[in-house]
C-alpha cells in the first residue's frame, strides 16, 4: 500500500518504521531533516513537503504537536488536500481538540476525502514493538479499510464513535493521568519525607486499591536515574488545556489544580522533561528524590 506519513519524530518515526518494514511503501515529510534521513536510510521515501508525501498515496497518516501544525499540515498551501486523491483516507493519530478534527474532517469531505481521527496510547514503547490503543472517531466503514495499517501498529483498536470522538477519548484519558500523576507524586513524596521506605510503599499500593498503571509505569520513568522524557510536561499540559478547554462550562477543580501544576513545572524550565518529572516540584519543595536502586527507563 502507498502510504504517506507526516510527523516523523519520537512517535510517527517509529510508526513509520514499522510500516516500511510490513513491506508499505512509505513517503515521509517532518521539518527535521534529520528525522527524515532516519527513515529514508531504514527503506522509506524523503519528500519536501506534505503535499509531496501525499500525491498518489492511499492512506496519509499524521503524527503532530499541535493544532495549528494539524492545521497546516492538512489545509496549508503545501497541505497534503492540495494533492491527496479521491477516495484516499486521512489518518490523524496526533493529539488535539474535536473541535480541530471537525472542522477539517468537513473540508476533507468536499474533495471525497475521507479523515478519521485516531490519537494513540502506549508512548514510544508502543510505537517501537506496534502495541499502541488506537482510539478512533470516523465511519466504522471506513475504519474497516485501515486494518492494513492498523495491524502493523496496534495491539488494540478501539472505535470510539463518530469524527471526534477518538480525540474526545485521548483528552480525557490525558486529563485523568495527568491527574494520577500529580496524586502520586504529593503522595509518595510526602510519605518518603516522612520516613516510610518507597519501595515496601509501591509494593503495598500496588497491591491495593491505590495502585494504577501509572503507580506501574513510574519505575521506568521518574524513580529512574535517567529520568528519560517518552512524553514531555510541555505536550502533557497542551493536552489538559485542551481537555479543559473542551469542558469548560463543566465544575473540573482537580483538573485546574493539575493544569497550575504543570504551569508551575514549566516556569521552573522542566518543560522538557517527561510528564512524570512534574513531580520534582514536590521533590524540590521536601527535599527529597524518588528514585529505586531496581528501576529500569524503557529506553
Amino acid at each position: 500500500m502507498k502510504v504517506a506519513f507526516i510527523g516523523v519524530g519520537r512517535m510517527g518515526g517509529r510508526m513509520a518504521a514499522r510500516l516500511v518494514a510490513a513491506g508499505h511503501e512509505v513517503r515521509v515529510y517532518d521539518p527535521s531533516q534529520a528525522a527524515v534521513e532516519a527513515l529514508a536510510s531504514k527503506g522509506a521515501i524523503a519528500s519536501r513537503s506534505p503535499a509531496e508525501a501525499a500525491q498518489g498515496a492511499e492512506r496519509i497518516l499524521l503524527s503532530l504537536p499541535s493544532p495549528k501544525t494539524l492545521r497546516d499540515a492538512v489545509l496549508g498551501e503545501t497541505g497534503v488536500l492540495k494533492s491527496a486523491s479521491d477516495g484516499s483516507i486521512i489518518v490523524d493519530f496526533s493529539t488535539v481538540d474535536p473541535a480541530t478534527t471537525k472542522e477539517i474532517a468537513a473540508i476533507a469531505a468536499k474533495q471525497g476525502v475521507h479523515f478519521v481521527d485516531s490519537p494513540v496510547s502506549g508512548g514510544v514503547a508502543g510505537a517501537e514493538n506496534g502495541k499502541l490503543v488506537l482510539m478512533v472517531g470516523g465511519s466504522a466503514d471506513v475504519l474497516q479499510k485501515l486494518h492494513p495499517v492498523f495491524d502493523v501498529l496496534a495491539g488494540r483498536v478501539v472505535h470510539c464513535g463518530p469524527t471526534g470522538a477518538g480525540q474526545l477519548t485521548k483528552l480525557s484519558h490525558n486529563l485523568l493521568t495527568a491527574i494520577n500523576t500529580v496524586a502520586l507524586g504529593e503522595v509518595l513524596t510526602a510519605s518518603v519525607k516522612a520516613g516510610a521506605n518507597l519501595e515496601v510503599l509501591c509494593e503495598v499500593l500496588t497491591a491495593g486499591l491505590a495502585g494504577s498503571k501509572m503507580l506501574d509505569y513510574l519505575p521506568k520513568t521518574l524513580f529512574t536515574q535517567e529520568r528519560p522524557a517518552n512524553f514531555a510536561i510541555d505536550l502533557m499540559h497542551k493536552d489538559i488545556k485542551l481537555c479543559l478547554d473542551e469542558f469548560s462550562n463543566l465544575p473540573m477543580p482537580l483538573g485546574q489544580l493539575v493544569l497550575q501544576t504543570y504551569n508551575a513545572a514549566r516556569a521552573k524550565g522542566l518543560g522538557g522533561k517527561d510528564s512524570t518529572s512534574v513531580n520534582e516540584l514536590y521533590e524540590a519543595l521536601l527535599g527529597v528524590r524518588l528514585s529505586l536502586p531496581s528501576a529500569q527507563s524503557i529506553n
